[in-house]
């Protein structure tokens, strides 16, 4: 039974034009996991998912995607060797392992190699098709001439063994994540009925999302909640209904594993108004509580 190794040599060689001998090739350089360490590794929480596998002296190939409506999945092949250094184009195909026979090899066609620390940035739509490839068992294979002479040539694959059970558990994380991106959740508005301190359906999404992001992004330092009423009642009594709105704020923004201090909560009661309290509509634009997230670094 022929290695991939194998396999991998001819297919190259029927790339560049089969004419050519074995022997030119003297250089040639194939970077892939072997059978018995091959690893794919899944990281993933509602904010990002992450599926990776090393590829031993090469880098690190890795299918991304973050939160949000309009965030792409996209697919890098990490690069720690000596810098390419001109542009140059590889050719991709999927290639059969030797104990699938019944499949054939299949071109993917070509990218452009980038310089710095990924040497391949794909859109959703090539990420995906890699992705397919990987799930029924053929090597995702990137060939490219490394330096300026025909005989330094490379082959770069993506072992499909022990990607499905990994690949699975990515799957599951993209159907979590959630539909906002964090730009979109760091200042928000919530306003609230005459005399009612229960957060409103309408803003409880957002407000779900937004705690996964306290939870689970680093760079979140502090959440600042502030809450208000209008003038209606006693002042005593409008700053305990503003703790209220508060609390039912922080009761859904706060997970399991969440410590207090990474809220600031301040109750202004009536003080403070965003508008004339001598009208109902500016009444209720007074009835709030505000949201702001201050971010380090």
């Amino acid at each position: 039974m022929r290695s991939t190794r194998q396999i991998l040599r001819k297919s190259l060689l029927a790339i560049i034009g089969g004419t050519i001998s074995l022997s030119a090739f003297a250089s040639f350089k194939h970077y892939e996991a072997p059978m018995d360490e091959s690893r794919w590794y899944f990281s993933g929480n509602p904010i990002e998912c992450k599926l990776i596998h090393n590829i031993p002296m090469y880098g690190d190939a890795e299918f991304r995607k973050i939160a949000g409506r309009q965030e792409m999945l996209g697919f890098n092949l990490g690069y720690k060797r000596q810098a390419i250094e001109s542009s140059k184009v590889a050719r991709v195909m999927a290639l059969s392992p030797s104990w699938q026979p019944h499949q054939n090899n299949r071109e993917l066609g070509e990218v452009t190699l980038k310089t710095g620390p990924y040497i391949v940035k794909s859109s959703e739509s090539s990420s995906w098709r890699l992705l397919n490839e990987l799930e029924v068992g053929r090597y995702p294979t990137f060939y490219y001439q490394e330096f300026n002479h025909l005989e330094d040539q490379v082959a770069v694959s993506l072992s499909s063994i022990g990607f499905r059970p990994q690949y699975d558990k990515f799957l599951d994380c993209l159907t979590s994540l959630v539909p906002y991106k964090l730009n979109e959740l760091t200042k928000m508005t919530l306003y609230f009925d005459f005399d009612r301190f229960s957060v409103k359906t309408l803003y409880k999404e957002r407000l779900y999302a937004l705690a996964q992001y306290i939870k689970y992004d680093p760079s979140l330092e502090v959440v600042f909640i502030d809450g208000y009423t209008d003038s209606k009642g006693s002042r005593y009594y409008n700053q305990k209904l503003a703790e209220r709105r508060i609390d039912s704020v922080k009761n859904i923004l706060q997970l399991d594993g969440v410590k207090d201090e990474r809220f600031k909560t301040t109750a202004f009661g009536e003080k403070k108004p965003a508008q004339s309290n001598r009208t109902a509509k500016g009444r209720s634009l007074n009835r709030r509580v505000l949201i702001k997230i201050v971010q380090n670094g």
